[in-house]
């Protein structure tokens, strides 16, 4: 509960709050403009009526009043719980947080798969942390990312485009020189990276090395014979542990 419980309930009816979907908009600002003036208690509520309404935004924004104990004890499990319910509208900052609360277990136990899934959501419509946050997950060796998403490989944002350095390089089955190679690429050839384990990264073949019926073949490169290509893969590129 919040700590002002009974002066929030006060305020609350004073404002006369309501959650018409006529003056929605209006009342969001309000609430808005209420917390950047650090008056979080009229934020509140504001916003508390428009949540239990379904708007999106104020479902959202009043998840991270419980996250960030603005005016009220902090409390994680209520703030996922509004997370969620803007996360099932499409939210994609929401969707995010959730992906969030599940990599560090706030609020809900830590479970990387459920988090993957979520950053997923919101990556798909566009959310920029969430694509670095799946790239960043490609990396740990707890879970195997592309086994929960497959689609990912499918996916133009992700990743990020690894040029051969070498003039005839080895592709491999798995991580390692004891895998059996799959494939051999040669020097200026482009390849979509999707994910690294130790020196290792793991790539999508060119589309001339598909597997049957089409299907896109991953398979593993040592992190030296490939360059990255251009600023996003700069940007995205893991580091070299």
């Amino acid at each position: 509960m919040p700590r002002l419980s009974v002066g929030l309930l006060i305020l609350c009816l004073g404002l006369g709050v309501t959650a018409r979907a006529a003056d929605t908009p209006t009342e969001f600002e309000r609430g808005m403009n209420a917390m950047l003036a650090g008056n979080f208690a009229e934020a509140y509520c504001r916003w508390k009526p428009l949540a239990r309404a379904g708007n999106a935004e104020a479902q959202y924004n009043l998840g991270w009043l419980y996250a960030n104990g603005n005016g009220m004890n902090v409390d994680m499990k209520k703030a996922f719980y509004w997370w969620k319910q803007a996360a099932a509208q499409d939210h994609a900052d929401a969707q995010f947080a959730l992906g969030l609360s599940y990599t560090t277990g706030e609020g809900v136990k830590r479970d990387l798969a459920a988090a993957a899934r979520w950053f997923y959501k919101a990556a798909r419509l566009g959310h920029l942390d969430a694509r670095d946050s799946l790239l960043r997950l490609a990396g740990d060796t707890d879970l195997d990312l592309l086994e929960i998403l497959p689609q990912l490989a499918d996916e133009s944002w992700f990743g990020w485009t690894g040029r051969v350095a070498g003039d005839h390089i080895n592709v491999r089955a798995g991580p390692g020189t004891g895998h059996h190679i799959v494939a051999k690429l040669s020097r200026g050839q482009d390849v979509r990276v999707l994910g690294r384990h130790g020196k290792w990264l793991r790539i999508r073949l060119p589309e001339n090395e598909a597997g049957e019926g089409g299907a896109p073949r991953l398979a593993w490169v040592y992190h030296s014979l490939l360059k990255p290509v251009g600023p996003v893969a700069s940007r995205a590129t893991p580091s070299q542990g």
